[in-house]
Order: C-alpha cells, then structure tokens, then sequence
C-alpha cells in the first residue's frame, strides 16, 4: 500500500471510530442510563435488570445501521481530501479498506459479546444463540462442530456487513451528484415508490389467480440457499455468501465509477 494511500484510509478509519465509540455511548445512554434513571425517580428500580438491558442492546444490528449510515457520507471527505491532492481513486480504494477493516473488527466484538456475554446471561449454549439468530437457517450445514458453525456465522455476517457498506457508498455517490431540490425529490419517491411495491406484491402474492409467483419464489429459495427438503439450519450458506460477494462487486463497480464523478460545489 503507498504512503498516501495509507495515509489517507487511516483518517478515514479514525474518523470512523470516533463516530462509533460516540454512537454507542448514545445507545448506552439512550437504553441503559435514561431507563436507570427513570426506574429511580419513579420507586421501580427492583423491576429495573442491569443485566437484560444490557445484553438486549443488539451490537450487530447498530453496527449494520451505523456502517449503512457513515458510508453515505460522501461529500465532505471528498472536499476536503480532494483540495490536499488526493485522488478520486485513492479516496474511493481507502474507503473501501476503512469498511473491510472496521466490518471485520466489529464481527469480531459483536460475536465475543454475544457467544461470551448476551448467551450466558439469556442462559442459552452457543448453539442454541446461534440458532435464534439468522444464521439459524445454516447452523448445522457445516457439521456439529460449534466453533466451525460460529466460524460461518462470522463470514457471513461479516460479508453482509461489507455490502452493506458498499450500498452506502453507492448510494452517497449519487446523492452527492444531485442538486439539493434532486436529493429531497429522490428521498420522497424512494420511500413512496418502495411502498406501493410492497403493497403490489402483497396484494399479487394473495391473489394467485391473476400473478404467479412460483418463479420469484423459488429464485429466493435458491438464494437463500435452500435445496432439496432441506430443513432450517441445513439450508446452503454457500449460495447467499456468493451472492453477497457478487452484490458487493456491483455496489463496489457502481460506487467507484460516481465516485470518479464527484465535482467540487461552488
């Protein structure tokens, strides 16, 4: 890696961390504290469980909504990087290793506190908690071996966590290319546009007589890994992390090439 390059995925990934260490003591005062608090002032503090709280907080899920959120921040970093001399594809390709180094750091916190810490106090074996999460569907696939099992469960989380993050940086490519009145139209159609799909294919999906969806459904069988009678927890993770990887490419080929389209605003 050059000096430059490097120089550059360091600060982004600084800037990272200090945004996570800073959205977790929100979370923790949000969901641990202010409930202490209340529990306090209103004489319910023996209904009030350290311990629940504590281990209820879902590490991973915020992790997923925080990558998502700070890889769309595009812009600004963009700005100011550019006017020091960096390149459109440095800034891109250090981006993309801040995400595959912070991914990988938080897979690895969020499944020591949940296998070390949220299992044992919910009183759940490792596989047990491994079967109420969404790996559950392939968490016999590669055998009975729990630290193998725990093992697939981290690369898959972890390439989804990946995606994720590159969706984000798609995303914020584009909405940084588009006028402000562009951006608040777009953040308006999006959401009604994703609305009256739902409603379309719920009301195709009760209404088998005018749509067939055979075909759509087993398409998502297959990308969920599912094949002959297979049973939830034997279903192929293989197939989804394959798919996965493919969808990060094309978030990743898409993001690169608005990346290259980024102009300064006057």
């Amino acid at each position: 890696m050059s000096t430059k390059r490097w120089a550059v995925t360091r600060y982004i990934l600084m800037e990272q961390l200090q945004l996570l260490w800073r959205a977790y003591a929100i979370i923790l005062i949000a969901f641990v504290v202010l409930p202490l608090l209340f529990a306090i002032l209103t004489g319910n503090l023996g209904h009030y469980s350290f311990t629940s709280t504590l281990t209820d907080l879902g590490i991973g899920v915020a992790f997923g909504f925080f990558i998502s959120i700070t890889m769309s921040l595009t812009y600004d970093n963009f700005k100011l990087l550019i006017q020091n001399g960096i390149s459109r594809k440095t800034y891109w390709q250090a981006r993309v290793i801040s995400l595959i180094g912070l991914s990988f750091g938080m897979e690895i916190i969020a499944t020591l506190y949940n296998f070390l810490v949220t299992a044992p106090a919910r009183g759940h074996s490792g596989q047990a908690f491994l079967g109420s999460t969404l790996y559950s569907l392939y968490d016999h696939f590669l055998g009975s071996n729990l630290f193998v099992n725990i093992l697939g469960y981290m690369v898959f989380n972890w390439l989804f966590f990946i995606g994720l993050g590159l969706t984000g940086m798609a995303v914020g490519s584009i909405f940084s290319l588009l006028t402000k009145f562009t951006r608040n139209i777009a953040l308006i159609a999006i959401p009604v546009l994703g609305f009256f799909l739902l409603v379309f294919l719920s009301n195709s999906s009760l209404n088998q007589h005018s749509y067939n969806l055979d075909g759509l459904v087993n398409f998502l069988k297959f990308l969920m890994g599912y094949h002959a009678n297979a049973q939830p927890g034997y279903f192929n993770p293989t197939v989804p992390m394959l798919t996965m990887i493919i969808g990060c490419v094309i978030m990743g080929g898409i993001a690169y090439y608005f990346n290259q389209k980024l102009k300064l605003k006057k």
